[in-house]
């Protein structure tokens, strides 16, 4: 009986170091990149330019995260649209057409609940 409550306790112990070992990996790995800003690579091909119509596209399909909602804000940090984006399928292709917004500096900001992937738009 002695022997199996010191291997449960022993189990317990080891499965608790465990635990903590990949914890403070995650928050190592975590802390030395800026947090809450995802990465968005140019290979990702996730955001799609038709900049002759000033018509933006995003491939959710090419994200590596569920988006929660979209934002467009001018330069001055304006928003100028914000749409809840969580129940669309994952498949979506979610046009922003910019000509309602006029020319200008902004930021499209896919928003997850872990983070913010930001690209940058120049409208003429």
């Amino acid at each position: 009986m002695q022997r199996k409550l010191t291997l449960l306790i022993l189990f317990l112990f080891l499965g608790s170091l465990a635990g903590i070992a990949q914890s403070s990996s995650f928050e190592t790995a975590t802390a030395s990149t800026n947090p809450g800003l995802l990465e968005l690579n140019n290979d990702s091909w996730a955001i799609y330019a038709d900049e002759e119509n000033n018509v933006y596209y995003i491939d959710f399909e090419n994200l590596s995260v569920n988006l929660s909602n979209i934002q467009v804000r001018r330069q001055d940090g304006e928003v100028v649209l914000r749409d809840d984006v969580f129940e669309l399928p994952v498949n979506t292709i979610y046009e922003i057409d910019f000509n309602q917004f006029g020319s200008g500096n902004y930021d499209i900001e896919l928003r997850s609940f872990t983070g913010v992937i930001r690209h940058s738009v120049s409208i003429h």
